[in-house]
């Protein structure tokens, strides 16, 4: 049997994020959780239900849009992974993340294909370069994302050190490429990250938004991996996350009522994000109904 390790990143939202590990609950699926240290509440790993599914919870950190943590966060959430054992696939998902399909249609489609699926831009651009090259010392704090007197300093230091010659990328034979965060990759291409990982913080810490560059930068600089990448033209297709970015930021699954759970279900991909049960409670509950009447 090829068994899955479900990655998640979870801060809030503790009832929606029971709904996800109970359509991720089954005996061929190991799932690795991380609660942001900001929650509130009971996250014990007693307070969730799962009959199937074992469920790793590893150690809770402070977690900043942006910010190195992220990046942090995830390779701990591989190390646990990859500590307990061998698993076809890993995939990551946040809290705010719903399948779209059976574990069935799931486990059937990525064991038939051995691909990596890594939402990636296939080209170097300057801005990606830039929150590489230089420090970016203001993203661990929560007021970063939406303080744009901090964001000018961040921009006006970058001006400063490009002044004095700073640049962390200097005399490395690479390209750097981003994407998107979310990703479902092999045990081969899990452990070579890994291996990476003291490269990857002196490369990356202190970078912005280094969640969207790493898997990108090391898949698609390795001559052999970078031929396993699913899809290189398709965001969506490549990561096979339905994510929204044309209606917002991404874009709310449910604020459609009409049409958002029947473009979901209809569509091809395994996941998507992004969901809040909160504010749009019906389309959670009808994907999550849809597919427990399916696996059933």
């Amino acid at each position: 049997m090829k068994k899955h390790a479900y990655l998640i990143m979870a801060h809030d939202k503790r009832e929606q994020l029971q709904k996800l590990l109970t359509l991720l609950d089954d005996v061929r699926n190991d799932i690795y959780l991380h609660v942001d240290k900001h929650a509130q509440g009971d996250w014990s790993i007693d307070s969730f239900r799962l009959q199937a599914s074992k469920l790793y919870l590893i150690e809770r950190k402070n977690v900043f849009w942006a910010d190195y943590t992220q990046t942090d966060t995830e390779l701990r959430l591989l190390e646990a992974a990859c500590r307990q054992g061998v698993y076809a696939y890993y995939h990551l998902l946040s809290g705010s993340d719903l399948p779209l399909k059976t574990q069935d249609e799931i486990h059937n489609f990525f064991n038939n294909s051995g691909k990596l699926f890594i939402g990636i831009v296939p080209h170097e651009v300057y801005y990606s370069v830039r929150r590489v090259r230089f420090y970016h010392p203001f993203t661990k704090t929560r007021i970063y994302r939406n303080c744009k007197t901090l964001k000018i300093i961040n921009r006006l230091l970058e001006y400063v050190q490009c002044a004095f010659g700073v640049n962390r990328l200097k005399g490395q034979d690479i390209h750097i490429y981003d994407g998107w965060q979310w990703f479902s990759i092999t045990n081969d291409f899990a452990r070579y990250v890994l291996e990476k990982k003291g490269w990857i913080i002196k490369h990356f810490k202190y970078t912005i938004a280094s969640d969207e560059l790493v898997m990108q930068t090391l898949a698609y600089n390795h001559p052999v991996f970078s031929s396993q990448l699913y899809d290189i033209t398709d965001l969506r297709n490549g990561s096979q996350r339905y994510i929204d970015w044309q209606r917002g930021t991404p874009y709310l699954w449910g604020q459609d009522k009409f049409t958002d759970t029947d473009i979901l279900l209809k569509s091809s991909y395994m996941f998507a994000r992004k969901f809040n049960e909160q504010i749009h409670p019906d389309i959670v509950n009808q994907i999550f109904n849809y597919l427990t009447r399916n696996e059933q």
